[in-house]
């Protein structure tokens, strides 16, 4: 098995520097943002994209299903793309690619996030594939989108909360001349609680992106990253197209 795996503590674990995270202990895989049906709804509003991303998507999660071989693949919110009822391209779009994974892998579980609207009539008839509205938790693991606060009281067993949401972007520039950009997985402890949250990129290579920056909090999406935790606390891990993460520290050491 020719897969790297980039370290961000022992139990979590960044695939081939894309945007899965492989809990370890747990053996779980876990994406966020796929923005299925993407292509549709923005030729709809005048931007036309050339390539429909559905497929490749299967069949990258597919590889990586048979080779990890994950007791449990969670989809952290938006699977699809649209804020209503799925048109019939996502609705073509979502049952494709679930049908085509869920052989791969015993369970799927589904939190929801804030476009996938009727998502729970698209997935019917699916055996394997669990739909959560809130959160979803796996031992000392609370996965939730990202787009809501969190309840005010937690799995006293809590550890690591996992979103997605943000889409998040580390955006620098080098001796002040070259300009970096590029997704970023964020690592970053909470103020007050003695738990880690962990934000993953947006699995859609169509989906914008937010620079991480404490000068920029505002324009942040989630309120978990606006209001939980100390953005100068902030690591990144940035994700190359040569299969390399660049760890990057806290902002309070960046000189």
């Amino acid at each position: 098995m020719n897969i790297s795996q980039y370290n961000i503590s022992p139990n979590l674990k960044i695939i081939d520097s894309l945007p899965i995270l492989f809990v370890q202990d747990e053996r779980l895989l876990v994406i966020a943002d796929l923005h299925l049906g993407i292509e549709a709804i923005m030729s709809q509003n005048g931007t036309y994209l050339p390539h429909n991303q559905t497929q490749d998507i299967i069949d990258l999660i597919s590889y990586y299903l048979q080779e990890i071989k994950p007791n449990e693949l969670i989809l952290n919110g938006d699977v699809k793309h649209s804020f209503h009822e799925p048109t019939e391209i996502e609705n073509r779009d979502v049952k494709k690619f679930l049908r085509a994974i869920s052989p791969h892998v015993k369970k799927i579980s589904i939190t929801q996030g804030n476009h996938d609207v009727f998502l729970s009539w698209a997935i019917k008839g699916m055996d394997n594939v669990s739909f959560y509205k809130n959160h979803y938790t796996k031992g000392k693991y609370f996965f939730t989108h990202g787009d809501k606060e969190l309840p005010k009281v937690l799995p006293k067993e809590t550890k690591y909360i996992i979103i997605g949401h943000e889409h998040p972007i580390l955006e620098a520039r080098i001796n002040k001349l070259q300009k970096i950009r590029a997704p970023a997985f964020v690592v970053v402890p909470f103020k007050k609680k003695d738990i880690t949250l962990v934000v993953l990129p947006a699995f859609s290579a169509y989906s914008s992106g937010t620079t991480i920056n404490p000068v920029f909090k505002d324009n942040l999406l989630s309120p978990i990253l606006r209001n939980d935790v100390d953005l100068s606390e902030c690591q990144l891990y940035a994700l190359d197209k040569n299969k390399e993460v660049f760890h990057f520290p806290s902002f309070k050491e960046w000189k």
